[in-house]
Order: C-alpha cells, then structure tokens, then sequence
C-alpha cells in the first residue's frame, strides 16, 4: 500500500517537472514507476487455472474500466468548463473531435492530454485478462521462473519494436505491444509474493542499506555506458515512445532496479506510516489521482489567470501558453512547484471524499 502511495507521488511529482525529486537523480521516476504498479498489481494477484474467467473479468470491469469511464467523462466535462474560462470557447463536439477521440482511446488510451495518464488503465486492464486467460490455459504446466522467461523475451521484442518503427506505424498496436511489455512485471509480482518477500523482510537493517548501496552503484555503472545519463530512463511509455536508450534491455534492468530500490526503502524505513490513514487512502484512490491531477493543475491555472487579468499582474505568467496547453504551469520559482502538487493531490482526494460522502448520504436516504 505504501508502495503504491509512493509510485503515485512520483507521478504527480514527475507531471510537475519535478519538485520533489525523490532519489531521482539516481534513479529517475521514469524508469521504473509504470512497471511498478503492475508489479504491485501482480503482487495482489490470485488468478489460477480454477479462477472463473467469467465473474473475474466482471469484477475488473468494475474496479478499472468503470472508474476509467467516469473519471475521463467527469474531466471531459470539466475540460469544457475550463476551456471555456481561459479562451472563451464553447461547447462544441465536431465530428472531427469525436473520432480524434476515439482513436485516441483505442491507441493510446487516453482521449487526450488533461487525462493522458489514464492510459495505464487500459493497458492494465488488458494485461490482467491477458494474463488470466493464459493461466487459465496453461494452469497444469505452469511455471512462474519459465514464463517469466517468456515474458522477458515477449518484453525486449515490444522494446525492439517501438525502437525500430515510426510511432504512425504501430498506432493501432500499441494495447498488445504494452501487455506484451508489462506482462514480466505483472509475474515479477507474483514470483516476489510466493517466493522471496519473506528472505527480502528477513534481511537486517545494514543488508537492506547495502542492498541500496548495490542498486545505485548498479545504475551509476551503467550510465557509463550510455550515451546519456537519462538514457536510463524511458519517456512516453503511453505511446511506447522515448526509449532513448541503444540497448533494449535497459527498460527491464532499469525497472527491477527501481522497484527493488523503493521495496527495500519501504521495508526499512515504512514501518511508521504503515498505518498511516492519509497514505492507504492515496493507496486506495491512485486512479483518482491519475485520472484528475493534471485537471487540477489546470483548475490553479484558471484561478492564477482570473487574479491576472482582473486583480494585479502576476509576473512571468504567460497567459496565451495558458490558453494553448493543459500542460501550462506558472514558473514563478520551484518552490511553487509545490502549489501544483498540493493541487494534483489533495484536489483528486478531497474529491473522491465528497463523492462518498455524496453516495454515503444517498444510501442512507433511501435506507
């Protein structure tokens, strides 16, 4: 739980150019937080060859694509009000929007920037039933060590792939191509629960610190080798695009040194925040988060350009930016920065709280 508070932290933190910056000069946000979640979701689970595949799928339905629906219509109806205050144009749903829109969710994943991130959904929903009906099929031969190597080689074909075509040109397989390239993660996950969580748990406190120490010095050694530091991490996974690096196994190393990282950091110093109520109500609403961070940057955004335009002047806040990008933020210092994250945590959170309190209050009413 606290693992995946983290990971969503970084999400914000990385959206927001980063302000925060946890040990991501070692080891960048980038190169390991999507592969994380699936290996948190991996970890969670229970599929087997007497999972019905029926009520299973049902019950993922609920918990992703339900939600996905009606956090992207709930902030594409915000994205009107919204792009109606900052450059005073109306409602409209051309035709030419609505397809740009649907091929933007059946590619990509998401219908457009203010709720890019919800990508992940749809590409994790996909992997789960991918995964489920495999286990389903081959539940009597299955071995985690031998389709995890599977999975691998499934992982760096993906990789080769996206480095080797134009992003036009794999448009339209861009949801198998990223099951293939979380498959390993989602296994890695299950193989961690089963096998080595209890060994990791037992390490003494200096065996976990030189555990990190090794991971840094991991990824230290192998930048040596890249033609960039940064190569070590990998942009726009969304739309498998960004994989700077020259060698394909860099996503896969990069990731595994990541999460084992942040596993042993959490393991030696989470204990305090275990119970922590704020931390497992992150854990327990990421999506909401995903989903509405960036449309709260946006919501600061338009009250920064109403205290510009009609109160005092705000100095380096570039207004017609504003007007052109939901991706826009005031680059007043770094310290500001921290307005943004405030905004694209508390915002999503105390949002889903007024919607429960919101649904608590109908249920007792008809009660």
């Amino acid at each position: 739980m606290l693992l995946s508070a983290i990971g969503i932290f970084m999400v914000v933190d990385h959206h927001t150019w980063i302000t925060f910056n946890l040990f991501g000069d070692f080891i960048p946000y980038n190169s390991f937080f999507m592969p994380m979640f699936v290996f948190i979701s991996g970890y969670f689970n229970k599929v087997d060859r007497s999972t019905k595949l029926f009520p299973y799928i049902l019950k993922k339905v609920k918990t992703l694509l339900v939600p996905y629906i009606g956090i992207s219509a709930c902030v594409f109806l915000f994205q009107q009000l919204i792009n109606f205050l900052k450059a005073g144009e109306p409602f409209s749903l051309s035709g030419w929007y609505l397809k740009y829109m649907f091929v933007r969710i059946v590619t990509v994943g998401a219908f457009g920037p203010i709720v890019e991130p919800m990508w992940f959904v749809i590409s994790l929903f996909a992997t789960l039933l991918v995964y489920a009906l495999m286990k389903k099929i081959l539940g009597r031969i299955w071995n985690s060590y031998v389709m995890l190597a599977v999975f691998l080689i499934l992982h760096l074909l993906t990789v080769y792939i996206a480095k080797t075509n134009d992003p036009e040109a794999i448009e339209y397989f861009l949801v198998p191509l990223k099951v293939m390239f979380f498959l390993p993660f989602l296994e890695m996950g299950i193989i961690y629960r089963d096998h080595l969580e209890k060994k990791h748990s037992a390490m003494t406190g200096g065996g976990k610190i030189a555990l990190l120490a090794v991971l840094l010095t991991i990824n230290a050694i192998r930048t040596m080798y890249l033609p960039d530091s940064y190569d070590i991490a990998f942009d726009s996974l969304g739309e498998l695009a960004g994989f700077t690096s020259p060698y394909i196994v860099t996503p896969v190393i990069s990731s595994i040194v990541g999460i084992l990282f942040w596993l042993t950091i959490v393991e030696l110093a989470g204990k305090p925040v275990f119970e922590s109520r704020f931390v497992n109500y992150m854990s327990c609403n990421t999506f909401w988060i995903m989903g509405f961070h960036i449309l709260f940057f946006n919501i600061l955004n338009c009250i920064l350009l109403f205290v510009h335009e009609h109160i005092t002047r705000l100095l380096y806040f570039d207004a017609e930016y504003f007007r052109e990008s939901e991706w826009y933020f005031w680059d007043l210092s770094n310290n500001f920065k921290i307005v943004y994250m405030l905004f694209g945590i508390l915002g999503p959170l105390g949002l889903k709280r007024l919607f429960d309190l919101t649904l608590s209050a109908r249920k007792s009413h008809r009660a």
